[in-house]
């Protein structure tokens, strides 16, 4: 939600003044924003500790010409509020990166399930993913 949340004030940083001209760069940062989100999703393990540490980059990045830049608009502020919640939602997802939901890790094939070692809990296992207990399978003689 952090993610959504920075692409939202990165994008909406472009749309108020800042004060100063500045160069719009909100509307590429709140799109890299919404890649760090699908990538956190998309990826598990290690791949989703770098996406993490991308999103900080990217948030320090965002947060730069911010804290550079003369003015005092509104944008500027909101542009900052953005980085910020970049580099905490990298910081979160670097950290807890293991516990966050990663895109079809619910699902495995049904030739993954493993044998609890119990024939009768693995008899009504597999009638539950409908194998037809009559039928001899080959891995079962091994």
């Amino acid at each position: 939600m952090l993610l959504l949340a920075a692409a939202a004030a990165l994008w909406g940083s472009t749309r108020i003044s800042w004060g100063v001209d500045t160069p719009r760069y909100g509307t590429a940062l709140a799109l890299a924003a919404l890649a760090g989100f699908a990538g956190t999703v998309a990826v598990g393990g290690w791949g989703k500790r770098v996406v993490g540490a991308v999103v900080v980059i990217t948030g320090v990045l965002a947060g730069a010409p911010s804290v550079t830049a003369d003015g005092t608009g509104l944008g500027r502020w909101i542009a900052l509020l953005g980085a910020v919640l970049l580099v905490v939602a990298g910081l979160l997802v670097i950290r807890s990166g293991a516990l966050l939901p990663t895109l079809g890790a619910r699902y495995q094939s049904a030739n993954a399930r493993r044998r609890s070692g119990d024939p009768d809990k693995d008899m009504w296992d597999g009638l539950s993913h409908g194998e037809d207990p009559t039928v001899r399978n080959p891995e079962d003689e091994r």
